[in-house]
């Protein structure tokens, strides 16, 4: 299941990977607590950020993405070809 707009809304700009434009949500454990996101629905999100940057194309967003997904979850990103 993925996160709603309230939970989304509930994080905090630190919790995504580009704050400024509040996208590609990837909370660490305290954040997701903190805005009722269980633990499978965290990583689902981490999953889902990965999978979106990859397909925009953009190499440079593909690797930011995947550092802070990196930094915040057992999730790995696969790497790019």
């Amino acid at each position: 299941m993925a996160i709603t707009t309230k939970q989304r809304n509930r994080l905090p700009a630190s919790a995504f990977a580009y704050p400024k434009q509040r996208k590609y949500p990837v909370p660490t454990k305290a954040q997701a607590r903190k805005a009722g996101i269980s633990e499978r629905d965290r990583l689902a999100t981490h999953r889902n950020a990965l999978s979106r940057a990859a397909q925009r194309k953009t190499s440079g967003s593909y690797a930011h993405v995947a550092r802070h997904v990196n930094r915040r979850s057992s999730v790995k990103p696969s790497r790019k070809r």
